[in-house]
């Protein structure tokens, strides 16, 4: 009698996100959930992640090097979130053998959507998150049903809220993320059970803020792994790129010799093969 051929093992893997209000580390084994922690203390997070995944491992007994894949959650959305993520994830793939995937925000939250609602397809699914004031990041997407990741059906938009809710109109869908709850004023519902005013066949779901762990779970399953980083997705511009100019002359300096600077740093090729 044969042995039995082991199946196909994606061994410890690790998902991490910290993109808005949430940061959520989720470990799985083989596809099999054996953690999952979430804090809401978006101004916490720096101090939080490096803590808990510490004594995560810990109480799972696993060493933070034996990761063999990360999924990491690149945005858009916080600055400092996504970058706290991707500076974690980098450290942990020089620390051990893990291959890093870049996962999409938005399409977590739509994938979230897909399996709350039991959605088939060709669902129609659109996330609106918060981005700054009077300004949204929008992507929609289509359902293929809860075993399968939300496929985008167009790209990441900066636009308005007002834009956003022109996207809505014309045909059922159901719409999700931070920027319906932010802006009151364009996605509030008109009466029970309809959409808001200029897309009443909408149905919005403002309670779904964050992703859930089997969305995460399952668009980490279905990532792209490479040994190398992953390049931030951020969709609007940095605040203090934007004010440079401003803080530079605060500390004395010339605004447009800082911009040059900052040009040359963003353009400056690495100096490590890693």
């Amino acid at each position: 009698m044969s042995a039995r051929t082991p199946g196909y093992s994606t061994g410890l893997e690790l998902v991490l996100n910290a993109a808005e209000g949430a940061l959520q580390i989720l470990v799985t084994e083989n596809g099999r959930r054996r953690c999952f922690e979430e804090w809401h203390e978006p101004n916490r997070a720096t101090e939080l992640l490096a803590p808990a995944l510490r004594d995560m491992c810990a109480a799972l007994g696993i060493a933070p090097s034996g990761f063999r894949r990360i999924g990491c959650v690149a945005g858009p959305g916080s600055f400092t979130g996504i970058r706290l993520v991707l500076a974690t994830a980098a450290a942990l793939r020089r620390a051990g053998h893990a291959r890093l995937a870049s996962l999409d925000y938005l399409q977590a939250l739509a994938t979230s959507a897909v399996m709350q609602r039991g959605l088939l397809y060709p669902a129609p699914v659109m996330v609106v998150t918060h981005a700054r004031r009077n300004l949204v990041h929008y992507r929609p997407f289509c359902s293929y049903g809860p075993q399968i990741p939300a496929q985008p059906t167009g790209p990441v938009e900066l636009i308005t809220p007002e834009e956003a809710l022109a996207r809505m109109a014309g045909a059922p869908c159901h719409v999700c993320g931070s920027g319906l709850m932010r802006n009151p004023r364009w996605f509030e519902p008109e009466a029970t059970g309809r959409g808001p005013a200029g897309a009443p066949d909408a149905v919005v779901m403002p309670e779904l803020v964050d992703p859930g762990a089997p969305a995460l779970a399952l668009l980490a399953r279905h990532g792209d792994y490479f040994p190398k980083d992953i390049e931030p997705l951020y969709v609007r511009p940095c605040d203090a790129a934007e004010n440079l100019g401003e803080l530079a002359a605060r500390q004395g300096m010339d605004g447009e010799a800082a911009r040059a600077e900052l040009q040359d740093l963003l353009n400056r090729k690495p100096e490590s093969a890693d």
